[in-house]
């Protein structure tokens, strides 16, 4: 929206800017946030399980993120063991450490941890201003502390809800959901925590001791932002917990014991307790969208099918407004699968060394996505049409998303977590998890045999590498004849995207996919001792013949749509179309009427949306 108005507006906004930093003052406007409540889950009626989450000024954002980089380099350093909203980590990453950790300390020191996920009631806005603003006086300019000061301490707020606005009211404590910088001057307020609970062997982030006896044992809780997990055995997680309870009393914030969860081994009969509640206990936790079961391990079953829930339910609602086959067409409905429904199919993948099983399970549920927005029946291959659209299998997919985890992983930068734990984790004998992913199809034998000298450029060379070996095996196990006359590289079906009517596309589309002629066998109206196949039409309709291709060529149309331009060609290399092209839609008309029992009537300038896209 302000991309237009940018050589406008960014000098005068450089100049507000620096009135701003130099003043420590920002407009009103900046620092009046709207209210909205988004249901969390639960009972509508318990205002508790909604997620206020704040609509400020675009200006306001836009300053905030010249205010980010400034407010990173001058701040104190965040605990290791802190993953949220940070560069270079990731909600996989915290949980790849967890599984890790948890490993660890059941090879290595023969205990079996019992984990306590915390959950802190109203986090963000319960944060106490004045404490954080503390932790910072010593390390910020002061230019910086005052406009935090100002964006925060002088908030108004305003509730909306069903078109409604409340009177603004002023909020004593707490940092607004939805501002840019909200989630790291959260991080800085509950930064004390993980060195409060560790041991005093390693108090900050200095760990140069032996990872199996030093590191691990120390790492006893991970956060990422208000999200905080506890790890330890039942003799010390009741001192851990009371440890929990007193830094809240001294922040001014409160945990919710009945929301908090405790994932513990059957070993561990303990009962343990915040603020004298009873902590519930579970057989599984959803630890940042991945199901955790006793011992660390990541319940896989019930992983896959949230997936396939949250996935099928996405579909839904996009096919009621146009992911289906009379709806968008297939190329843009097939991307808007890939970014929305398959994106939320893909969640954990990277990080689950999955069975034979689960894989079979992912690739029926796309599968079945795929054929509603074709348009395909139940017992319909999909393989043409992920071809087509260039999505490959479930399996392969997996294959590709795990081999880019373990090459960023090998990348992360030193103070990470998982770089701590990298040397240890990658050796065989840890049975690490990471060792069991780094069996991916792709990685072990394309990527780990060079890992010393893999780049990111020869990294993407070995994943295209990688999926083109993978549709040619595909071909060569299969016996499908139209997947093997489709084009032989892995990119998007020119078919879907040059200029047609919407009959040249559905024919073409529907010949590629065995539609035209296809389902029950009908007699040729010209032999009616014939049924109609793609190989009696050949001869039929004489197409060999009318499009001057030789009889060795197997199918003629497949021959020339599978030559169809990748981009606009100069003129003097699509001559040939304004001959053929015409001829190719006027065949599939007459063959599409004839298939039908009808005389096809004389078509209408076929094929003139390509010419008039190729003349130009």
């Amino acid at each position: 929206m302000l991309l237009p108005l940018l050589p406008t507006l960014v000098p005068q906004l450089l100049h507000l800017f620096r009135v701003c930093w130099q003043w420590s003052y920002t407009p009103l406007s900046w620092r009046v946030a709207q209210v909205v409540p988004i249901h969390k889950k639960g009972s509508k009626t318990d205002p508790g399980n909604f997620r206020p989450i704040s609509l400020t000024s675009t200006f306001r954002k836009l300053f905030e993120k010249c205010l980010y980089p400034s407010l990173l380099e001058q701040s104190p350093a965040l605990d290791i063991a802190q993953g949220g909203f940070r560069e270079s980590r990731s909600s996989l990453d915290q949980v790849q450490c967890l599984i890790e950790i948890c490993s660890i300390l059941r090879r290595n020191h023969n205990s079996s941890p019992t984990l306590a996920f915390l959950d802190i009631k109203s986090a963000y806005d319960t944060v106490d201003r004045s404490y954080v603003w503390s932790e910072l006086q010593s390390h910020l300019c002061p230019a910086l502390l005052g406009i935090l000061k100002n964006l925060f301490d002088h908030v108004q707020m305003e509730i909306l809800l069903d078109n409604r606005v409340s009177y603004r009211f002023s909020p004593v404590t707490g940092v607004l959901q939805g501002s840019i910088l909200s989630p790291f001057l959260y991080s800085i307020y509950i930064n004390r925590l993980p060195s409060l609970l560790r041991q005093p062997l390693l108090l900050d982030n200095s760990f140069s001791g032996d990872i199996v006896s030093d590191l691990t044992p120390s790492i006893n809780c991970l956060l990422y932002a208000d999200d905080v997990v506890l790890i330890a055995n039942p003799e010390n997680l009741t001192s851990l917990l009371q440890k929990c309870e007193a830094h809240s009393y001294s922040l001014g914030y409160r945990w919710n014991p009945l929301k908090c969860v405790i994932i513990a081994p059957t070993s561990d009969v303990k009962t343990y307790q915040l603020y004298g509640t009873t902590i519930p206990n579970e057989s599984s936790f959803s630890y940042l969208g991945i199901p955790i079961k006793p011992g660390g391990l990541i319940d896989y079953p019930a992983m896959i099918q949230h997936n396939i829930n949250k996935a099928s339910l996405t579909m839904n609602q996009l096919a009621a407004i146009g992911l289906n086959s009379k709806g968008f067409p297939p190329l843009l409905a097939c991307r808007f699968y890939s970014q929305m429904v398959r994106a939320q199919l893909d969640y954990g993948l990277a990080i689950s060394p999955l069975t034979t099983k689960f894989i079979h399970q992912l690739d029926t549920f796309q599968n079945q996505c795929i054929r509603r927005i074709f348009g395909g029946h139940s017992r319909s291959s999909a393989q043409v049409m992920l071809h087509l659209v260039n999505l490959p299998s479930m399996r392969t997919r997996v294959a590709v998303l795990q081999a880019q985890y373990l090459f960023r992983s090998t990348h992360l930068p030193d103070d990470t977590l998982l770089a701590h734990l990298l040397p240890y984790i990658q050796s065989s004998t840890s049975h690490s998890h990471w060792y069991k992913l780094a069996n991916t199809p792709m990685w072990k034998p394309l990527c780990g045999p060079i890992l010393d000298t893999l780049d990111k450029k020869k990294f993407l060379s070995l994943r295209t590498k990688f999926l083109a070996d993978q549709f040619q095996n595909l071909c060569n196990n299969s016996d499908s004849i139209l997947l093997s006359s489709t084009r032989p590289t892995i990119q998007v079906d020119p078919i879907l995207w040059l200029p047609m009517t919407c009959s040249e596309r559905s024919r073409v589309l529907r010949w590629r996919l065995g539609w035209l002629p296809g389902g029950k066998p009908k007699e040729c109206i010209f032999h009616p001792y014939h049924n109609w196949s793609r190989r009696h039409a050949f001869d039929c309709l004489q197409i060999h013949h009318r499009l001057y291709l030789p009889r060795s060529i197997e199918d003629p149309i497949s021959f020339l749509l599978n030559l169809l331009p990748l981009h606009k060609p100069r003129p003097t290399a699509s001559h040939s179309w304004f001959t053929l092209w015409p001829i190719l839609c006027t065949i599939l008309h007459e063959l599409d009427y004839y298939f039908h029992d009808e005389c096809p009537p004389p078509p209408v300038d076929p094929g003139a949306k390509l010419l008039n896209w190729l003349s130009k």
